[in-house]
């Protein structure tokens, strides 16, 4: 190979920012043996298209026609082809417009130099009109004019116009190449024409051309992009017989196509068998498999691969950093989640909005407002610009916070700060409203979308159906409803179900069961609008009609097991109706034994029946003849089947039964607590109260008023305690063993988590002592006065209350309107207080009118050691008339981690001075 022209070297050495007299004294030297020989001037230009220069290159044909030198249409061509390559269309176009002026007649290679150049420039219709107008010009358009003319199709989504020039060519007597039907095959692929693309390529044989591994995996993207992964894995392994090796592209288009399917072992499976087909796995091919885990929501396995990918050197980049930041966030593992955000900068990978959203995204899984909001108010800093999901995702924390106020406010900024709000932020800020009450706002913001041109959508709609049931407007909820066609959104599943909720709430039995029948008008048949149906009916005392709805329900994994069958196996423990509650329960049983649930269920479900049918609370000892079956059931029950529901606590029984003895509370409470600490090793959270959140629970109840401990007395006025949220019966079982003589009542709306925790309790052999009723607290709180009234007793005198966020308040004023706590040194402990959001409740029996003197106390997760929670221990002080008016929850209290720079905890203690 030659060496470059000395003019072609000082040219270069010129820089992109010559001066066009500097380019003029460089070439001035050699303009006359350009002169006797045009063709040096040619490598020269050539030389230039090579190196992408295609300004210098249009000046030195510019400066040829000053100097008189001839030029021709070699030099044109490569002039203009200097231009295509540095992209540079519209020059291009004015060079071979000019040629006709110096007397240049184009040819067929400037005619596809300037065609490529609309190519790369993205200019399809301008590259067709150059095609068409060849003939006119007398240069008959060559197999690189049609191929060049079709990839700029392809590159512009014009796949009819691409598949039209391709079929013209044996017509013009042109032979259509690899290059030809790659890009065609291409631009279907974009076009996501998929069948289309493989008809071409299973063609091309018959013409006479044989694909390559391009045409492969063109067309496996086209598969990716149709949503068919199993055609994709189906070329992907028969390129090797058709003579075209599987390459990096190939794998990472089929990975991809799995990680759209759902298929993230194929996409992990391909990613490892890439080197044994000498293919080695790149960015793109990892970042395609860690997409897929994340879709699935593998968090380790995308955690996996993105240390594979920095030990194989394939440099991690800001997409596969955000596709493991969603999967960590989809698997509510918020920590990782912004340890990866964090160590984006060390790997050189700049964190963008994407970035930061999913990382916003995973703490509002979390729970964790507080960090939603940091992270949002340092984007701006890192050069990432908060954008629409940015925003939603911090309201959607806030909501889930219970900050509505704040919600409302990033609401607001949001068009300050160049960040449109569309119908998911405006839902989103809909749900804060409906969380705390407040439908007046939600309303408010309903109308505003109008006002903004946002177009409702069912989800707006049905937030706001959901924020006027929470607020007791059942009529203006079914107004809503029945405008939704104005608004030209039509009433789905989703909308019909929350209209049902406000009809619960306001006790419209008649009305939920017009709106069913409606329903199925219309082609919708919810199974939650029927179990909605049937608290509706049951919270309105029309029981026979509940029961009557009940027996047309299915037991699926769908269903509302609480919202459903839980009511209805309340209204028979109620109403004493034993036959119909057996009944009902065996149809949970069977539905276990039939595979909508797990199989273990139906031998806990079959014990905890035998327990009701033979009056177990009367016992502790169990008959060997309940416990075997039991005992069998649940350990002959695999139990990793995490797609059905109730897999950690049948896993939890079955650790209970198989390494506690029975009728031993002691040996059954280190059990649970050592299965609460199994799962904190595996990153799960136990959800009940273990550890030092149970040693605060007994300290608190043993600290408790006397009379409490003395209810073998059938004159005394106290039941004994009263546990609002079951769960797996950890708690009362516990309160049972460390007290005495004093009866434990304890509700639990899931009734396969009532069986459970009656097994868990009779197990322990404190059978006799714990009374589990089944119902939600909304239903059983009322009925529990009459209940009370019948055993001869007026209060409870220690309340415990597992909840989560506004149930606080609510079932606290529930407690409070039916004087359900022995109103002088009754004990009302509550946990969870911190990471459920419940500031509310906490100002409730906190603030300074409050009759409580209250404590709170940090504790640590039986799962995790490290994770501090609280719970609050109050005391009543002082006989009380009727329901108090709670004041305003003072902003100091709703923004003290974001305004007042101060604990919660600090703030209550200063509340009272009694402290």
């Amino acid at each position: 190979m030659g060496s470059s022209p000395p003019e072609l070297m000082a040219l270069l050495a010129l820089g992109p920012a010559f001066a066009d007299n500097d380019l003029r004294a460089t070439l001035g030297p050699h303009l006359e043996s350009w002169r006797r020989n045009p063709r040096l001037a040619t490598v020269v230009l050539n030389g230039l298209a090579k190196k992408r220069q295609p300004s210098m290159a249009a000046k030195v044909l510019d400066f040829m026609v000053e100097s008189k030198v001839e030029v021709n249409a070699f030099h044109y061509n490569s002039a203009i082809s200097a231009c295509g390559k540095g992209g540079q269309w519209p020059l291009a176009l004015s060079l071979f417009s000019s040629m006709p002026g110096s007397r240049v007649a184009p040819d067929a290679i400037s005619f596809n130099a300037a065609i490529s150049a609309c190519e790369k420039g993205g200019q399809w219709q301008l590259a067709l009109s150059l095609l068409s107008s060849m003939p006119e010009m007398r240069p008959m358009p060559d197999e690189i004019s049609h191929n060049a003319a079709i990839s700029a199709c392809e590159k512009g989504n014009q796949w009819q116009h691409a598949l039209a020039i391709l079929s013209m060519m044996p017509h013009a007597r042109l032979t259509p190449t690899i290059v030809s039907y790659n890009a065609a095959v291409s631009a279907c692929e974009k076009g996501g024409q998929w069948p289309l693309a493989l008809s071409l390529l299973s063609s091309m044989p018959g013409m006479s051309c044989i694909p390559d591994a391009i045409s492969f995996s063109a067309a496996i993207s086209a598969c990716e992009k149709g949503g068919q992964w199993q055609t994709a894995l189906r070329i992907l392994s028969d390129m090797p017989e058709r003579r075209a090796t599987p390459n990096e592209f190939s794998y990472s288009a089929t990975i991809s196509a799995c990680a759209k399917g759902g298929q993230w072992q194929h996409a992990i499976s391909l990613l490892c068998g890439m080197p044994d087909m000498k293919a080695k796995p790149n960015q793109i091919s990892f970042n395609s498999a860690i997409s897929a885990c994340e879709k699935a929501g593998q968090w380790q396995h995308a955690l996996s691969l993105l240390i594979k990918m920095t030990a194989l050197h394939a440099h991690p980049d800001h997409i596969s950093f955000n596709a493991a930041i969603s999967a960590c966030s989809k698997g509510g593992q918020w920590k990782l989640a912004l340890s990866l955000l964090s160590s984006m900068p060390e790997m050189a990978a700049r964190p963008d909005e994407i970035s930061y959203s999913a990382a916003i995204t995973a703490c509002e899984r979390g729970g964790q407002w507080q960090l939603a909001l940091n992270l949002l108010s340092t984007m701006p800093q890192m050069r990432a610009l908060p954008n629409e999901i940015s925003y939603t995702a911090a309201i959607s924390a806030c909501s889930k916070g219970g900050h509505w106020v704040e919600a409302l406010r990033l609401l607001s900024i949001m068009p300050t700060m160049s960040a449109t709000p569309n119908a998911i932020s405006f839902t989103a800020a809909i749900s804060a409203c409906e969380r705390a009450s407040q439908w007046q706002f939600a309303l408010r913001l309903l109308s505003t979308m109008a006002e903004m041109r946002v177009l409702y959508d069912e989800f707006s709609c049905s937030a706001s159906i959901s924020a006027c049931a929470k607020g007791g407007q059942w009529q203006k909820a079914m107004h809503l409803l029945s405008t939704m066609p104005q608004m030209k959104v039509l009433p789905n599943e989703i909308t019909f179900c929350a209209a049902m909720e406000a009809l619960e709430s306001g006790s419209q039995w008649l009305a939920a069961l017009t709106l069913l029948e409606d329903m199925r008008a219309v082609g919708v048949d919810s199974i939650l609008a029927r179990s909605a149906a049937i608290a509706t009916c049951s919270k309105a005392s029309c029981w026979h009609e509940a029961l009557q709805l009940g027996l047309e329900m299915r037991v699926t994994s769908e269903v509302d097991l609480g919202g459903s069958f839980g009511v209805l196996l309340m209204e028979c423990e109620q109403r004493s109706l034993l036959s119909l509650e057996l009944s009902t329960s065996r149809r949970l049983s069977d539905a276990a034994r039939q595979g909508g649930l797990l199989l273990g269920l139906a031998a806990v479900l079959d014990f905890s029946a035998e327990l009701r049918r033979g009056g177990g609370s009367s016992r502790n000892a169990i008959p060997r003849s309940l416990l075997e079956p039991l005992l069998v059931g649940v350990a002959c029950s695999h139990v990793s089947t995490r797609s059905l529901p109730y897999h950690r606590e049948l896993a939890l029984l079955r650790h209970v039964l198989e390494n506690a003895q029975t009728g031993n509370p002691a040996a059954v409470a280190e059990a649970l607590d050592a299965f609460g600490r199994d799962l904190g090793s595996s990153g799960s959270w136990a959800k009940f109260a273990g550890g030092s959140k149970a040693e605060a629970l007994l300290a608190a109840m043993r600290g408790g008023t006397p009379a409490c401990h003395n209810n073998n007395n059938h004159n005394s006025a106290t039941a004994g305690v009263l546990e609002i949220g079951t769960y797996c019966g950890n708690s009362a079982l516990r309160l049972a063993a460390s007290l005495p003589g004093v009866r434990v009542t304890t509700l639990e709306l899931d009734p396969v988590l009532v069986a459970i925790a009656r097994t868990l309790i009779a197990f322990a052999g404190l059978a006799s002592s714990v009374d589990v009723w089944t119902g939600h607290s909304t239903h059983l709180i009322p009925r529990l006065a009459n209940w009370l009234a019948q055993h001869h007793s007026s209060y409870f005198s220690a309340i415990f209350m597992d909840r989560w966020g506004t149930y606080y308040d609510e079932d606290l004023a529930l407690l409070q309107e039916h004087k359900l706590l022995q109103e002088t040194g009754g004990v009302l402990v509550a946990d969870n207080v911190l990471t459920t959001a419940a500031a509310s409740f906490l100002w409730n029996v906190a603030r300074p009118s409050a009759t409580f003197v209250s404590q709170v106390v940090a504790v640590s997760e039986v799962a995790d050691s490290s994770q501090e929670d609280w719970v609050s221990v109050s005391v009543s002080m002082s006989p009380t008339s009727g329901v108090q008016s709670c004041a305003d929850l003072p902003l100091e209290l709703l923004f003290c981690a974001k305004i007042a720079k101060i604990p919660l905890m600090f703030f209550l203690k200063n509340c009272k001075k009694s402290y």
